[in-house]
């Protein structure tokens, strides 16, 4: 296959990536990285389209403009990574000043040496730029949810792959001259590959899109609309994850209920009341552990799964803590310039050291909290712990 049909096939299937990535943008703008990867494709595509009209071996001014445009394109494909994968992204600036150096380097190589000063440079800044990603892929890998990592390892292979061979052709440009450009092995398999890649690469997106959206929904699904916590369903499920990893440490249930929630609903009215819980699952949240949850289970009853620490007291100071935290709140209420004050009674289980003992210790938990609101409301009250003589 000739070397312009080839370079025509990767520049439609580029084009067809980044249309096909743009329809899915329009559909999902918020998706994180999509609107990066499709201005991505769509770029290098347009290069491509520009180097053949021009001619693919000038080495002049619009040919140098072309290959910017590839830059810049590898540049937004890894800003486009670092935003679905959360890493701090690259700063306008940043971004650039790599652009601009390139493309000097590029111009400065094209006017000393021609095509083959362009094309060398070229390849080796893009070579590197692929480099990299790949190994910001890579290094991702291990701290994504688990679901996403078979689609990165993937994607940090393409680049790798796609880096090692841009790279050969950049030192056989540089030995060789422009006669390696486009014609013979080297030449017929990279273009090959990169055509293939791009097919590849865009479906590869699409996939961690269905992924990551599909862990969004499971993650609504799990949790309660109004706190942000876990409902029950999210509750069982993470009862049930954290039971079956191996050396589970055990866990302590804590109940909490607020004080005269009935009571901020009569006289402040439901929009109060939803502020006070969400004020509550805030602060239940930010007092959390390494390894605690926090469900709500109730209309103004919160339970936290409390993993058990070094001291076998802990359950008991952190349901003290979350108790003071909380009766220091000051809730703005709509429309009412008090703030509103709450506290809560706390209930605390034995320990539960499996899953067949969750529903025993939440039942402690429960019997311990009518206990707490028995004595005054306000108050931590331990579970009393029969043992079989």
């Amino acid at each position: 296959m000739d070397p312009f049909t080839v370079i025509a096939m990767l520049a439609i299937h580029l084009l067809g990536t980044a249309g096909l990535l743009f329809l899915v943008w329009r559909l999902m703008p918020a998706a994180p990285g999509l609107a990066a990867w499709w201005m991505a494709s769509g770029l290098f595509g347009l290069a491509y389209l520009v180097r053949l009209v021009v001619g693919m071996e000038h080495g002049d001014g619009v040919g140098v403009a072309a290959d910017s445009l590839m830059l810049l394109a590898v540049l937004r494909f890894g800003d486009g990574v670092r935003e679905f994968t959360g890493r701090a992204a690259w700063k306008p600036a940043a971004t650039f000043i790599a652009w601009a150096l390139a493309v000097s380097l590029e111009a400065a190589a094209t006017v000393a040496f021609g095509a083959q000063g362009r094309y060398t440079a070229l390849n080796l800044a893009i070579g590197g730029l692929y480099a990299h990603l790949a190994w910001t892929i890579a290094v991702e890998v291990g701290r994504q949810p688990r679901p996403l990592r078979a689609p990165l390892r993937l994607l940090a292979l393409l680049m790798g792959g796609l880096s090692a061979l841009t790279l050969v052709r950049a030192h056989s440009l540089f030995a060789d001259g422009m006669v390696v450009a486009f014609h013979g092995p080297l030449a017929k398999v990279y273009y090959m590959y990169a055509s293939t890649n791009a097919v590849v690469v865009g479906l590869t997106l699409l996939w961690l899109l269905f992924l990551r959206l599909n862990g969004q929904l499971a993650d609504l699904a799990a949790r309660d609309p109004l706190t942000g916590v876990l409902n029950r369903q999210g509750l069982d499920e993470r009862v049930r994850r954290h039971f079956e990893r191996p050396h589970a440490v055990p866990l302590t249930v804590l109940l909490l209920d607020i004080d005269h929630f009935k009571h901020v609903n009569d006289t402040h009215g439901h929009a109060t009341g939803d502020a006070v819980l969400m004020a509550v699952a805030r602060t239940l949240v930010s007092h959390l552990r390494t390894g605690d949850f926090v469900a709500r289970v109730g209309g103004e009853e919160f339970l936290i799964g409390c993993a058990e620490g070094a001291h076998p007291d802990d359950a008991m100071v952190l349901a003290r803590r979350l108790n003071e935290a909380v009766g220091q709140l000051q809730v703005a209420a709509p429309g009412n310039a008090v703030p509103v004050a709450c506290t809560v009674s706390v209930g605390v289980s034995g320990r539960v050291a499996s899953r067949a003992d969750w529903e025993a210790g939440t039942r402690q938990a429960d019997r311990a909290l009518y206990q707490a609101k028995a004595d005054g409301r306000n108050a931590v009250r331990p579970a009393v712990v029969s043992h079989a003589a």
